[in-house]
């Protein structure tokens, strides 16, 4: 029916009328016109391709993400499947690559003050899904949008590096007193509160991504549209969105550096239920299963391992058990202490995950510090553990049958998240002889109670957004912060992270970070699990599946081998 009314429109635009009915699909002019009335037309037709041809015609991907993502626009984005189709959709002046997480993007050159507080970026040339050139005006004017005290933005903290950035976010500053400056249409200029080591590498996370202007500031929901509407300028366009159904990305034939992307489609399927994907996958109808997309089961790990099927990637990521420093009994640190040095994380990483994982008390990933600490306190530690629970009790005027059943862990319904919580709860049982509630909630009732501090304890997960130390540092500096879920503040540790920042050295900068991370295990408002090892299986058709340094799969360089011929799945 669409594409019949397509060609019924096709057939009235006479050489007389073309002009007229070009102005009424878009206000902007001709040229908007132009581009999109073919755009429409390539839709209509491009439908019929998605039904009748086959697959090996087509280097079509398929795979599956636990829930919709919560938005894609990459200004309001702060969870996993979101910022993974952000990813693809989206391009920033730096970008990720298997080698690096500052490769040039749509920055062709930049140039560093020999301060290292004003960056100069030259854009390439290169262009919006729509065929409009990229600017830097994009670029500026994203920036300062998310930078409004009135635009919700979860993770505007990480433009802070930027001069005024956090005095406009609390309307302290006008947004012209911003350090930002498009100089003209190729030329972005910006100036730093300090010199910042890992700038380049934080604008290669989506937060930092563009976008087209002309259509956000008319259409509010703009970021909610398929075809015309949704313009991006990374390696795919948005084709079709069908919530918590289906997701159909094509090759983006505007983007700069097309002749590297290989795939023509990526078709993703919505389905929270990791053994119903682990099905899919064995029969054929997922190529890739693994974070960020998908996970395995852990307990189909042991047998895909022995069969020789799993592959792994390290994430800078980590499972943590964070204590709400306002809710009862975590109120007090001694009880704390007694919570984290209970656990024995050995063995999560060998009777649940089975990815053999670092394992915590240490609170960065290796992949993510430049230094080397040796860990807080033992593993497991029971009877440090009772030490502890025994002085947090004489301080609370409390005894131990009185936080019996009277302590809730708050956990996710999805992935490993419950058996951790379950073994959680066996081993406090255990070594503090104290029955913890669990509660468990789909991931957005569970992040929801977690930012806003709704909660006692909980089992969750702090996932690196650029590849320093200081990502992780930075969440727990204010307790406003989106992913401070402890609600933690210590003037003492905000000093060591301001004096760490003044030192371009990294050796002089760890070690003040050092002094952050000991600060952290004394007060203890989380404790760790373990760092993330992720399991991944791919079909033998894929090739080239590589990662970025953060962990994250590069999709445009996937090479797919021709396979017999397969009919698309009928929608």
């Amino acid at each position: 029916m669409k594409k019949n009314r397509l060609l019924q429109l096709k057939n009235k635009l006479s050489s007389a009328s073309l002009k007229k009915t070009l102005s009424r699909l878009d206000p902007f002019g001709l040229h908007y016109g132009v581009f999109f009335l073919a755009l429409l037309f390539s839709f209509g037709s491009s439908c019929q391709v998605k039904r009748n041809q086959k697959r090996s015609d087509l280097a079509e991907l398929h795979l599956n993400i636990p829930y919709d993502p919560y938005t894609l626009d990459p200004r309001k984005g702060g969870d996993l499947t979101s910022s993974t189709m952000q990813f693809l959709l989206f391009e920033g002046l730096t970008r990720m690559t298997p080698y690096s997480t500052v490769s040039l993007g749509m920055a062709e050159k930049i140039d560093i003050s020999e301060d290292k507080k004003t960056y100069t970026f030259y854009l390439r040339k290169a262009y919006w899904s729509n065929g409009v050139p990229v600017t830097a005006f994009d670029f500026a004017q994203t920036w300062k949008d998310m930078l409004n005290p009135n635009f919700s933005c979860p993770n505007a903290h990480l433009l802070y590096p930027i001069k005024n950035a956090e005095a406009a976010k609390r309307g302290l500053v006008l947004e012209r007193q911003i350090g930002i400056r498009a100089l003209d249409y190729q030329t972005l200029e910006v100036y730093l509160e300090e010199p910042t080591p890992f700038f380049l590498e934080m604008l290669s996370f989506c937060v930092y991504f563009p976008i087209y202007q002309n259509v956000a500031t008319r259409i509010a929901k703009w970021a909610e549209c398929t075809g015309q509407d949704f313009i991006c300028n990374g390696p795919y366009r948005l084709v079709e969105w069908r919530r918590n159904n289906e997701i159909i990305l094509e090759k983006n034939p505007y983007y700069w550096d097309k002749e590297h992307v290989e795939l023509d489609r990526i078709s993703i399927s919505i389905m929270d239920n990791e053994a119903t994907a682990l099905q899919m996958f064995e029969r054929d109808e997922l190529d890739v299963l693994g974070l960020p997309f998908t996970g395995i089961p852990s307990d189909a790990v042991p047998s895909l391992r022995d069969k020789g099927l799993i592959k792994t990637t390290s994430l800078p990521a980590s499972t943590i058990c964070c204590f709400n420093m306002h809710a009862f009994p975590f109120t007090n640190v001694n009880i704390r202490k007694a919570f984290a040095y209970a656990i024995n994380r050995q063995e999560l990483v060998e009777n649940i995950t089975h990815m053999n994982e670092e394992i915590g008390p240490s609170f960065i990933p290796k992949s993510l510090n430049g230094y080397d600490l040796p860990p807080f306190f033992k593993d497991g530690d029971v009877e440090t553990a009772r030490i502890f629970l025994r002085k947090g009790l004489r301080e609370l005027n409390l005894k131990e049958e009185d936080l019996d059943n009277a302590i809730t862990l708050l956990h996710a319904s999805s992935g490993v998240y419950p058996k951790i919580a379950e073994a959680l709860q066996n081993q406090w049982q255990k070594a503090l002889g104290i029955r913890v509630k669990l509660a468990r909630h789909d991931y957005r009732v569970f992040i929801d109670k977690l930012t806003k501090r709704n909660y006692q304890m909980a089992e969750c997960a702090w996932i690196a957004q650029y590849g320093d130390p200081m990502n992780f540092f930075e969440r727990l500096k204010i307790k406003s912060h989106n992913k401070n879920y402890p609600a933690y503040e210590n003037p003492q540790y905000v000093e060591l992270l301001e004096k760490s920042s003044q030192y371009i050295d990294s050796q002089k900068r760890f070690t003040i970070l050092q002094e952050a991370e000991r600060l952290i295990a004394d007060e203890m408002p989380l404790t760790t699990l373990y760092h993330w090892r992720t399991p991944y299986l791919q079909k033998p058709h894929v090739e080239n599946l590589v990662f970025s340094n953060s962990g994250r799969f590069l999709l445009q360089q996937i090479h797919l081998q021709k396979m017999g011929a397969k009919e698309v799945r009928d929608e």
